[in-house]
């Protein structure tokens, strides 16, 4: 038997992958793992759970970033103090927590910032708003 080439390998490995899947979870999350990861350019060898651990990685380092940019603007700009910065810093934390909660989604604070204040800021392709 001809030993498989390196794509043929990898269509019997994605095959396998799918069908895997749709046995452990069903169709529908198959569908929605598939393009999940063809939005993200993410390949099959990548397992969900490690993904999962990156994700919440990487959220957790952009909020922190968000909210280190946030005190440092406020105090700069209107001289807050540690009292003020913590009292932002809990807000910050509890609104972050309503949307990892899933309590609020990104398009409602969009839409409710354009529709308060005027300031409608476009979020990046590809960025998942609910």
């Amino acid at each position: 038997m001809s030993r498989l080439s390196k794509e043929e390998l990898a269509r019997y490995e994605g095959a396998n992958w799918i069908l895997d899947m749709v046995k452990e979870k069903g169709i529908e999350a198959a569908e929605k793992d598939l393009e999940m990861r063809n939005t993200r350019g993410i390949p099959l060898k990548v397992k969900e759970s490690d993904l999962r651990k990156f994700e919440a990685s990487e959220k957790a380092n952009t909020i922190k970033s968000m909210l280190l940019i946030s005190i440092y603007c406020i105090h700069d700009a209107y001289g807050f103090e540690e009292k003020e910065l913590n009292e932002f810093i809990n807000l910050f934390n509890k609104r972050a927590e309503c949307l990892v909660d899933k309590w609020v989604s990104w398009k409602e604070i969009q839409q409710t910032m354009a529709e308060e204040t005027g300031i409608l800021i476009p979020m990046p392709d590809g960025f998942d708003m609910e």
